[in-house]
């Protein structure tokens, strides 16, 4: 597969595998790390100086320097994110786990993504009490609290199996258009980079170094 990427880029698909498609992503940004990168900061956020999604501005090089690429899914994002005639970078909030099985089978992020979703706005009393903070916070809309949390599933290679402690990151972020394909949401699935150890700040992967599928957001996994 080809990579939409300068010519240094070394490494390629295989297998039309998540893992694979993420082994690849990871390999040529190592390779390529960013270590300084300007970003532009939109007026909203400039008028807000405390609103928290400041600290990807104060941690990017962190972020940059020292993050991996995981796997993220959309929770909810603001509705212009999806208008490609709008040019605003504006917010988002993501899942993603640094856990092995979500490198393979990051569709479990999808489903816990849309069932938080499902429960926006809804009176407590009918959401799930593990999710109450962060229907919360989406509901909220301008909370921009991060949740770390874990969770326990159905091993996908083995039903008879259940993986426990599964590590579940819940961010704010704000989608830089330059950074994703057509300058436009599409898609489920993001790469992004994120180091939790060392920031709660999440940038996603400039899309110069997605795999095909992924810049085509044609997976066909």
């Amino acid at each position: 597969m080809a990579l939409f990427k300068k010519d240094k880029m070394n490494h390629h698909v295989t297998e039309n595998t998540y893992q694979n498609h993420l082994d690849v992503m990871r390999a040529n940004y190592h390779e390529n790390i960013i270590t300084s990168k300007s970003l532009s900061k939109p007026l909203w956020l400039r008028l807000n100086r405390k609103d928290a999604l400041n600290i990807i501005y104060r941690d990017k090089d962190i972020v940059f320097r020292n993050g991996q690429v995981y796997y993220a899914s959309i929770v909810q994002a603001n509705e212009l994110l999806f208008d490609a005639s709008n040019k605003i970078d504006l917010p988002a909030n993501f899942l993603y786990s640094t856990h092995p099985i979500a490198e393979k089978y990051p569709e479990f992020l999808t489903e816990l993504s849309e069932e938080i979703f499902y429960y926006k706005g809804m009176p407590e009393d009918q959401v799930p009490e593990y999710l109450h903070e962060l229907v919360r916070i989406i509901t909220d809309e301008r909370d921009r609290s991060a949740v770390d949390f874990t969770i326990s599933m159905t091993n996908p290679e083995n039903p008879d199996e259940e993986i426990n402690d599964i590590d579940i990151h819940f961010c704010s972020l704000i989608v830089f258009r330059k950074d994703i394909p057509n300058q436009v949401l599409c898609g489920t699935h993001f790469p992004v980079l994120a180091v939790p150890e060392l920031s709660p700040a999440v940038i996603i992967l400039p899309k110069e170094y997605w795999t095909a599928p992924f810049y085509d957001i044609n997976l066909g996994l």
